[in-house]
């Protein structure tokens, strides 16, 4: 990872644009800092530069990452080796289920005891949309649906089939029956389960994520770049990410016995692999299912990010510098950071 603190233009920064003025003033309003955008856009480069200019650490906002043994196909980094922490990694075993209400409450923890507290800017960075919201937004979540009402569902269904349970949920909730494919099982499953356990339309708690509220003075900025670019980043990623040895990494999953919980099944790099050791596919084609499923999740995570108007986007072209693109952020930080306090 290249390191720009040294280079001349931001040198030129510190001294001419004010970034110890602008610190202060983050740290006054407790300003919150998000870079966002979709995978392999330079997100995670941009925070550690932007870190080691404000003097601070970074929250992880990557969903795959808080998990342990998952290091390469989640491309984590070791900042440490720059003095900087990079929270929200490794808190837990990949059969862990957690839920992103847990997600959330403990990053605000991290947020409050960490940077607040310590005087230090939160820097949020990361691709995972609704992880970023749950941390930064004052939303109403739909409850974790009880597994025993899932469970007596989904034995309904074999017992009635699934458009019964359909014909259910447009009795008790029409408004997201329209949403969703009548034979999307899961979607269905789950918002019966909170229908029935809550006494709750499932669209109530959905309807509230319009409202873009956050409790936090923030500042959001998008990374994005041209989709052509953007997928030959993907490209390259992935294969430099076999080169480590993400095929080994798997393995040890396997053999530790993650190979079917939720975390590896959902993980693209791991899911492809262990449908590799399963002998479902050949190599070559779990290496190119990684890299369509990359290029789909890179698709979703801008529709996702595109919906959030809060978002300052900036294109991250070839020619443009890790210097050039960091004093383009902290314009934007000085722009957009609202300096009345709390």
């Amino acid at each position: 990872m290249k390191i720009i603190k040294n280079n001349f233009l931001i040198k030129d920064l510190i001294e001419k644009k004010g970034i110890r003025i602008l610190k202060k003033k983050l740290i006054d309003t407790k300003a919150v800092v998000v870079i966002c955008g979709p995978t392999c856009s330079g997100k995670t480069k941009a925070a550690l530069n932007l870190a080691l200019l404000l003097e601070t650490d970074i929250v992880s906002a990557d969903s795959m990452q808080a998990f342990k043994y998952m290091n390469i196909g989640t491309d984590k980094r070791d900042t440490e080796e720059f003095s900087i922490k990079q929270f929200m990694t490794d808190i837990c075993d990949p059969d862990y289920r957690m839920t992103a209400v847990e997600f959330r409450d403990i990053a605000r923890n991290i947020i409050k005891n960490e940077f607040f507290n310590k005087n230090k800017v939160p820097i949020i960075a990361g691709g995972s949309g609704l992880h970023i919201r749950a941390i930064i937004d004052d939303l109403m979540y739909a409850p974790e649906a009880c597994d025993k009402i899932k469970m007596e569902i989904r034995n309904g269904i074999k017992i009635k089939g699934l458009d019964y349970f359909y014909k259910e949920l447009k009795k008790l909730d029409n408004e997201y029956s329209l949403k969703i494919n009548k034979n999307d099982e899961r979607r269905i499953i789950r918002a019966l389960a909170v229908c029935y356990g809550t006494k709750r339309k499932y669209s109530d708690y959905l309807n509230n994520w319009d409202k873009r509220k956050s409790i936090y003075n923030c500042v959001m900025i998008g990374l994005n770049t041209e989709r052509k670019a953007l997928y030959e980043n993907i490209e390259n990623r992935v294969n430099e990410m076999m080169k480590k040895g993400l095929l080994d990494e798997v393995k040890i999953l396997y053999e530790k016995g993650y190979s079917e919980c939720n975390s590896v099944t959902q993980a693209i790099g791991y899911k492809e692999l262990i449908r590799y050791l399963n002998k479902e596919i050949t190599f070559d084609e779990s290496v190119k299912e990684i890299k369509k499923n990359t290029r789909h999740l890179a698709k979703k995570q801008l529709t996702w990010f595109k919906a959030d108007n809060r978002i300052n986007w900036i294109y991250v072209e070839d020619n443009l510098s890790q210097s050039e693109l960091i004093i383009n952020i902290i314009n934007i930080i000085n722009s957009k950071v609202n300096y009345e306090k709390n």
